[in-house]
């Protein structure tokens, strides 16, 4: 290992440490609440592992680029500093969260953007799909066979300059359950597209089959399906839709009489955020709520409502637009059949006494 390796690897260290416990896939999420400010903290990020995490150090982690290219290559950690990087602020939202779920955050990401890579292999006329490939690895399904965790992200997206290879959450390196020491991060997407832990990025043409991503199921699910009478419909889930969740009050809050004020999160895949509106009556009539940060195209923006409450049984929601003209549904739509993409504004009860 290389003196700078070393030294990264000791600023590094204290904030690994908590993490080494963990040797089975996480299921972790902390209520919205708890963040101060807009800016998610790492400790406080939720967690969704599909296999148990890697063991990883700066070392031993390489990525390669390779499939559709004129000139694979591989590169290590200490290869990977040395590039040219970008930092974006984005929310992150696991597509199965909650109408008022918490298994969202928003932090700030630095790394190399996935285009300066390809520009260096030379991608291929005929590349379609990049395949994104972790570390990871285990059963998908109980009939499928080990193999590692993979998505498969359109070329085009990629291109972005904003969808990169990152390395660093909120100024310090990314924290193991968040993919340490590098993960993707496809920006305005649903989280399980940003492969944590990543060791791979193939270029796909347009017919091409990525064993992992199909021989382990991963085609089967993260799709939305709808179906109207006799159609059904099948499409692979990718941008966030609007979405808003008030952080407080809770759900069965009881609070004293008074100004009161209900606060939450905003956040969206197309545009940005450009209304917040709050409903004390469970949808019956709406007022605007001001947004506390910079709405932009990928993060997440704070909002909050002045709330002068007299005694009573409240329904509390909210409800988010963009500037692309997406509003946030007051109910799920029925022609939905899958478990994703839950953006209805959820309810919360509340008694004021």
């Amino acid at each position: 290992m290389t003196r700078r390796e070393l030294l990264l690897l000791s600023s590094a260290g204290a904030y690994l440490a908590p993490a080494l416990w963990a040797d089975e896939p996480q299921n972790v999420s902390y209520p919205l609440r708890g963040i101060s400010h807009s800016i998610t903290p790492p400790d406080l990020f939720f967690v969704r592992d599909h296999f148990p995490p890697p063991a990883l150090s700066l070392e031993s982690w390489q990525l390669t680029i390779d499939g559709h290219v004129q000139n694979p290559y591989r590169i290590g950690f200490s290869d990977l500093l040395e590039l040219p990087t970008k930092r974006v602020e984005a929310v992150l939202e696991c597509s199965g969260n909650a109408a008022n779920g918490s298994a969202a955050a928003n932090g700030i990401w630095e790394g190399v953007p996935v285009s300066f890579l390809l520009e260096q292999a030379g991608i291929g006329h005929d590349a379609a799909f990049l395949a994104l490939e972790g570390y990871d690895s285990g059963r998908l399904l109980q009939r499928s066979p080990q193999l590692p965790y993979a998505q498969i992200v359109p070329l085009q997206k990629c291109l972005d300059s904003s969808s990169m290879v990152a390395f660093k959450l909120n100024d310090l390196f990314l924290p193991r359950r968040n993919g340490f020491p590098a993960r993707a991060l496809v920006p305005g997407w649903y989280a399980m597209n940003s492969v944590k832990w990543l060791r791979r990025i193939t270029a796909l043409g347009p017919d091409d089959r990525h064993s992992p991503f199909y021989e382990s199921g991963m085609n089967l699910v993260y799709n939305r399906v709808t179906q109207t009478g006799g159609d059904r419909a099948v499409a692979r889930l990718s941008t966030l839709q609007v979405k808003s969740v008030v952080a407080w009050p809770g759900d069965k809050a009881s609070l004293p009489a008074g100004r009161h004020l209900v606060w939450g999160f905003a956040w969206t895949g197309s545009g940005a955020v450009n209304r917040v509106s709050v409903s004390v009556d469970g949808g019956a009539t709406w007022n605007a709520a001001r947004l506390e940060t910079t709405p932009g195209p990928f993060n997440w923006v704070r909002w909050s409502y002045v709330w002068p409450a007299g005694p009573g049984e409240y329904v509390v929601m909210s409800r988010a637009s963009d500037s692309q003209g997406n509003k946030q549904p007051l109910v799920r739509d029925k022609s939905r059949k899958d478990i994703y993409e839950l953006n209805w504004c959820a309810p919360l009860s509340c008694t004021v006494r």
